[in-house]
């Protein structure tokens, strides 16, 4: 957007940053679909922990920890407002209806936002001062405001599986059409205007809002038109169905995130989802067997574990159940400082919050954390990725800088207790942190660490093997752009070395360039970076020859095989704190060259996805794809999303593992299978946990295996012992269990079933 919008959108941060310094009484958070159950009276013995959670549930901490939901400061930009009233300062009152109008709308005042907007339009059509500065931008804003409008009306109260997904099908054309109509009319007259300013990004909005009224794209006035085939796919793919709401999965909040695997100990895949929502908890749905979901959070101990932006898992303590870490506060856009939560499972589908003991309980703004065994010990080490700062106690003159929240390394004691080793290992990174992963990187069975950070450098921490790591970023020329997003090792040209994809995560000019790749074809600004591992650590940028030079605002992200052919896919989920960021996530199919399949497979959903999982829920031997949606503000809520794979003729190979010297589920082993097939041999890999960031797929290896005749081998390296275990004879499309050391497998019968209807 140009230097005023710009200006005035970090006004209207700083005003909410103020209002939460000061403490004020925040009004109560806005309803939501699930909300927990009264607390019962804390014990005289109550934990930090619980205190905390106390507060954030009776709402005494949300103006401090969450000022997305805390509207108190609004009333202080209506008084600012009300002060201009009959005064001759036009561009004064003019700024502060555009402030007071943001507010609105991020709450869902929407009727208010509207009048105040053209107002701001009425004021700019007449001052020649600032008029040709603020009329654009009140007419994109007023669009906006009646598109959210139309959004609530249809997409979110009138919701079908068709709603919200890139190009509209005439399913999800909306009912109710005033919103669309007034946005459509607001968007005509700002590109009737002499001036480039917000050009790209109206025309963006203009085909959409087309697309809602079921008019696109033949009553788009053609200098303004995006041609369908910009929205045509670049490989075939059958098309994938939304079946949340039919299983029981369509939870509905704001930004959170996802993690699937077996927490309940009967073999199928349960899903657990977060919300930052700080009237709801982290909540465990137990797979029936049957296409349902059962909401066991109340009978999993999870009643009480209110607010969360993102959920890793992983055995902490050897016992042959996962664990789950919750992860508080990242995202907020202040000093957040929310306590995580390690919650131990104490029996299959139980879980106690054991974090004070485990000494990680941290008060400090998160949303991404890795789990690896980096001193091959035979237990898992934890890295925490803190959104940091730099604070200058001296701000006149810029001096005493003082790093905040600087990331943590921890070392495992073996029993799930954490030694914080960040000083000792040489991990060092004070920025503020988008994404990590580990992942051997230079084939020496160590773990190395990559940090992606959002306006730094990024950090590729490479294992010295004695306890301590150096950044080698810059060598690999990997530090990247200073606008990185989530990011994951992947073996993707099945080599047997873990290349790495780091997306970017460009906010305020964004809607121009995602708006200038559909209108023009033109590419611009920070894209996604695929590196390739040359199998010694050493990295080549073939994000161009490799179809990834693409133009995205980057949330989530995850990997799997949605085709079984062999290569791995990439689902990039999108979004933006601002209500016009209306971005399709992308499905790029894996191969020679990454091919988008995202309008073929019907998955390019418009909301706001912080959070995406692949995995098999149906033990039918294909990838369905979970997404945790909604936004930050609070008026941009939605439910989450559940495409259920349609399925191909290719064959599948799913191994969990179990280890004995190495860590239980084998985070860190690399699986290989050799295959053979009309085109000759081939291998496959894939790492169990080496994974992306904003949600989890299972601690196991869903292979892919094309149209493969027979499997010749399936080979585990183990990290920890350095052997290498292989087997053989192990049949096609079958789930199968390998134990560190002994000979053969077991194989898992899984009775597939249907998703939804």
């Amino acid at each position: 957007m140009a230097t005023f919008s710009r200006r005035l959108l970090a006004s209207a941060a700083c005003l909410i940053a103020a209002a939460a310094s000061r403490g004020q009484e925040p009004a109560p958070p806005p309803c939501c679909a699930t909300p927990s159950p009264a607390l019962a009276p804390l014990p005289t013995n109550a934990t930090a922990k619980e205190a905390w959670l106390r507060r954030i549930h009776d709402g005494a901490a949300t103006d401090r920890s969450n000022v997305y939901l805390s509207p108190s400061y609004i009333d202080e930009l209506r008084q600012r407002l009300a002060a201009t009233e009959g005064k001759p300062m036009p561009a004064e009152r003019s700024r502060r209806l555009w402030e007071l109008a943001q507010a609105t709308l991020s709450i869902g005042a929407v009727d208010e936002t509207i009048r105040l907007l053209e107002e701001c339009v009425r004021i700019a059509e007449t001052d020649p001062q600032t008029g040709p500065a603020m009329l654009p931008e009140s007419l994109f804003r007023l669009a906006v405001a009646h598109f959210r409008d139309a959004e609530k009306k249809n997409c979110i109260a009138n919701h079908n599986v068709d709603s919200c997904i890139l190009p509209l099908s005439p399913r999800a054309v909306h009912v109710h059409r005033d919103g669309a109509t007034a946005a459509r009319a607001a968007l005509e007259r700002l590109l009737a205007l002499p001036q480039d300013h917000l050009r790209l990004e109206a025309i963006w909005l203009l085909n959409i809002t087309h697309m809602a009224l079921g008019s696109w794209p033949d009553s788009v006035p053609q200098p303004y038109r995006i041609a369908p085939e910009r929205y045509g796919a670049e490989a075939p793919f059958p098309r994938f169905v939304d079946v949340a709401r039919d299983v029981g999965l369509a939870r509905h909040g704001h930004a959170g995130s996802v993690v699937i695997d077996d927490f309940t100990g009967d073999g199928r895949l349960d899903v657990v989802t977060v919300k930052f929502d700080t009237d709801q908890s982290v909540q465990l749905h137990r797979n029936e067997g049957d296409g349902r979901f059962t909401d066991v959070t109340a009978e999993a101990g999870l009643s009480l574990q209110l607010g969360g932006i993102n959920v890793v898992q992983a055995d902490v303590d050897g016992d042959g159940l996962l664990d789950l870490l919750v992860l508080r506060g990242g995202g907020f856009s202040a000093r957040a400082e929310h306590p995580n939560s390690l919650l131990r499972q104490d029996r299959p589908g139980h879980f106690v919050d054991v974090t004070a003991d485990a000494g990680i309980e941290i008060a400090a703004p998160t949303r991404t954390a890795a789990f690896a065994d980096w001193d091959l010990d035979g237990d898992l080490d934890l890295f925490l990725g803190y959104e940091s700062e730099t604070v200058y106690l001296d701000a006149e003159t810029g001096a005493n800088a003082r790093e905040q929240y600087p990331s943590r390394m921890f070392r495992n004691d073996g029993t799930g207790r954490f030694e914080d080793v960040t000083a000792a290992s040489g991990v060092r990174n004070p920025h503020y942190c988008a994404g990590a992963v580990f992942g051997d990187v230079d084939g020496d069975r160590y773990p190395d660490l990559f940090v992606s950070n959002f306006m730094g450098p990024n950090r590729l921490f490479v294992n010295q093997r004695d306890g301590t790591f150096r950044d080698a970023a810059k060598v690999h020329r990997i530090s990247g752009t200073r606008e990185s997003g989530p990011a994951g090792f992947v073996d993707y040209d099945n080599d047997g070395d873990l290349d790495l994809f780091v997306t970017a995560c460009r906010h305020l000019l964004q809607i121009q360039s995602i708006a200038a790749a559909h209108v023009h074809g033109a590419v611009s600004g920070p894209t996604q970076a695929l590196y390739e591992n040359d199998g010694k650590g050493a990295f080549l940028d073939v994000s161009e020859p490799r179809g990834l030079r693409r133009v995205l605002t980057a949330s989530s992200l995850n990997f799997g095989d949605v085709d079984n052919d062999g290569s791995v896919d990439l689902y990039i989920g999108t979004g933006a704190h601002d209500f016009a960021a209306l971005f399709p996530n992308v499905l790029l199919l894996g191969g020679e060259r990454f091919r988008d399949a995202t309008t073929a497979a019907g998955v390019g959903h418009l909301q706001k996805c912080y959070g995406v999982a692949c995995a098999d829920l149906d033990d039918d031997g294909d990838l369905d794809l979970s997404l945790s949606v909604g936004g930050f503000h609070p008026d941009d809520e939605f439910s989450d999303v559940l495409f259920r794979n349609p399925g191909n003729d290719h064959h599948w190979l799913s191994v969990q593992l179990r280890g004995v010297t190495d860590n239980r589920f084998g985070i860190g082993a690399r699986v290989h299978a050799r295959v053979v097939g009309p085109a000759g041999e081939r291998s496959v890999y894939q790492t169990i946990g080496m994974g992306a960031s904003f949600g989890g797929n299972p601690l196991r290896a869903h292979l892919g295996l094309g149209r493969a005749d027979r499997i010749l081998f399936v080979e585990v390296l183990w990290p920890a012992s350095g052997r290498t275990q292989r087997i053989e004879e192990v049949p096609l499309d079958a789930s199968i269990r390998i134990a560190q050391d002994r000979p053969g497998f077991e194989r898992l019968e899984r009775t597939p079933f249907r998703l939804g209807r």
